[in-house]
């Protein structure tokens, strides 16, 4: 195996445990999990999303995505209401608290990473966007099999 492969691999565990509920002494995204503030970003990003849409953006069925959302509605972040376009369906939209929790967290992080790049060239903070958004697209077209 490439040692190279098997930095990245490390390095990207590194930062996923640092950016999860142990990072930021002992926070995540306030009273939200990682997969709450998933979806709340998924909402905030898209007016009018289904429960199913969020299920898919966030790898869920849809009775998954529901229990989230289930659990965001109880915190008054989300309310579900009919389309605006078709009163069959329902969608999903931040409250006035959802969108106030969502812009202090969102504001909150980039300054953290702002701060941490504050120190490097404007090439290299441009290198690592790039390179980490080519991989996050890779991995989206190939997701990982846990079956492997």
């Amino acid at each position: 195996m490439d040692d190279r492969i098997a930095d990245i691999y490390n390095l990207l565990q590194e930062m996923s445990w640092q950016f999860g509920d142990h990072g930021f002494n002992g926070e995540c995204c306030g009273d939200l999990s990682l997969v709450e503030y998933m979806a709340l970003k998924k909402i905030l990003n898209t007016k009018d999303i289904t429960i199913q849409e969020i299920g898919v953006a966030l790898n869920f069925t849809k009775s998954g995505a529901t229990r989230i959302i289930d659990r965001l509605e109880q915190k008054r972040y989300v309310l579900r209401e009919q389309s605006s376009v078709d009163g069959r369906v329902c969608c999903v939209n931040l409250t006035s608290k959802g969108t106030k929790v969502m812009t202090e967290i969102i504001e909150k992080y980039t300054q953290y990473i702002q701060d941490l790049l504050q120190e490097f060239e404007s090439e290299k903070v441009e290198s690592i966007r790039d390179s980490l958004g080519d991989l996050v697209e890779a991995v989206k077209k190939k997701p990982f099999n846990s079956s492997i």
